[in-house]
């Protein structure tokens, strides 16, 4: 499928999930107080801080792998990679029972909620696996089913424990759990289908493997700092921390529709990057790269436009302190899509080291912005960390790609 209908088809994918977000964020907005989705996103924002950890940073190498070997050695590479999760998922459902009670205690829940959180992360890398075979086998109507069928679900397992049981908070925990369960026990069902899994294990490729993929780990673990420390900066330093934690999180709700935006680009950018690199392109960045650039800043104005209609028209008055913080977050997001286009070089090529230094140097900076900026600013300094600390990492891979495939003139 041509790449033009294959990006017609993404965005229709992510046009579909950005309205059935917005209809679940409109819904909980009406229905619950700002302190309780604050605590609806310390939970969620936990539950991505673990994921990388047991997802041990395998999705990027299986990825390129993908176009590099043969069905049958694709097959082993595949089932010896995901033994690394399944491993990971058993010593953090040990580690949560462990330490159960301080984690209840620091997210606001009850114990069962941390109980499922090793679970859940790995059904979700097991339904984000899928997605990443579907788009790499040009299969976007397949990808489509996955992509649409998650937010689907849960929204309206969402409209059936908030809004009909009145389940309040935990009603919308439970249909973000229950719905990556299901799509992960079909996506089992079909890589049996697609011959992806075999009985034999490769303790060396084992090994191999959580080599190339480790310092992913470090990447969506930086990912996660970035994008959601700042939360807990202002739940221990601002007044009345959970509640303003909600408004916050309302307006990197709407930020994260330019994330999907990137996302979507990336189901086919990433793949027809990666094979035009596999064809010999050198010394120069591929002309969709621009392209691509200019798509996330297109989107990124249209939503900064939309901003004050969504907050006039659609969401409870309650949440009005939230829209000042997505204007924000918003180029914040687009600095990630600036980055997010120049780092997918540097994963075909296998630079982890480079990658997990990135990582380390966002962390870093995203937490010491953080604090500094949350104790002097407020709310509101959260979201000025996440545009320094994303600018930074643009501007530091662009720098770092431009070593290895732009040519130096003379």
């Amino acid at each position: 499928m041509k790449l033009q209908r294959q990006l017609i088809i993404y965005f229709g994918v992510t046009a579909i999930n950005a309205i059935l977000s917005f209809v679940i964020t409109t819904l909980l907005t009406h229905e619950i107080a700002p302190q309780d989705y604050g605590r609806i996103y310390l939970y969620s924002a936990f539950l991505n801080f673990m994921t990388p950890f047991i997802t041990a940073g395998i999705l990027a190498p299986l990825s390129v792998e993908f176009f590099k070997r043969s069905h049958d050695s694709y097959s082993r590479y595949f089932t010896n990679a995901q033994l690394i999760p399944v491993l990971s998922l058993c010593i953090f459902t040990v580690l949560c029972f462990l330490f159960q009670n301080p984690l209840a205690h620091f997210l606001k829940v009850k114990h069962y909620w941390i109980w499922v959180l090793p679970l859940t992360a790995w059904c979700i890398m097991i339904y984000e696996t899928t997605q990443m075979l579907t788009r790499n086998n040009n299969k976007p109507w397949q990808f489509a089913f996955f992509a649409v069928g998650k937010t689907g679900l849960e929204m309206l397992l969402t409209i059936l424990f908030v809004l009909a049981i009145h389940w309040s908070w935990q009603g919308r925990l439970l249909s973000a759990a229950t719905a990556p369960l299901l799509l992960a026990i079909v996506s089992i069902w079909l890589y049996r289908r697609w011959r992806l899994i075999e009985k034999q294990i490769d303790w060396k490729l084992v090994k191999q493997i959580l080599i190339i993929s480790s310092p992913f780990i470090f990447e969506r673990l930086g990912v996660f700092i970035m994008n959601s420390s700042g939360q807990y900066f202002i739940d221990n330093m601002v007044v009345d921390g959970t509640a303003e934690v909600g408004l916050y999180s309302l307006g990197n709700t709407i930020a994260q529709i330019l994330f999907l935006v990137v996302l979507s680009m990336n189901y086919a950018y990433q793949p027809h990057l990666f094979k035009k690199l596999s064809d010999g392109l050198k010394n120069r960045l591929h002309k969709t790269t621009i392209w691509y650039v200019m798509a996330v800043a297109a989107a990124a104005g249209l939503l900064v436009i939309g901003i004050p209609v969504l907050f006039r028209y659609f969401f409870g008055a309650k949440y009005a302190g939230a829209e000042k913080y997505a204007l924000l977050l918003v180029i914040g997001c687009f600095m990630w899509g600036v980055y997010n286009a120049f780092q997918a070089y540097l994963i075909y090529i296998h630079k982890k080291g480079l990658i997990l230094s990135l990582a380390i140097v966002g962390m870093f900076v995203s937490m010491l912005t953080n604090y500094f900026l949350v104790k002097k600013y407020g709310t509101v300094g959260a979201a000025y960390s996440s545009i320094l600390t994303y600018t930074l990492m643009a501007v530091s891979c662009f720098l770092m790609v431009q070593k290895y495939f732009i040519k130096k003139k003379g």
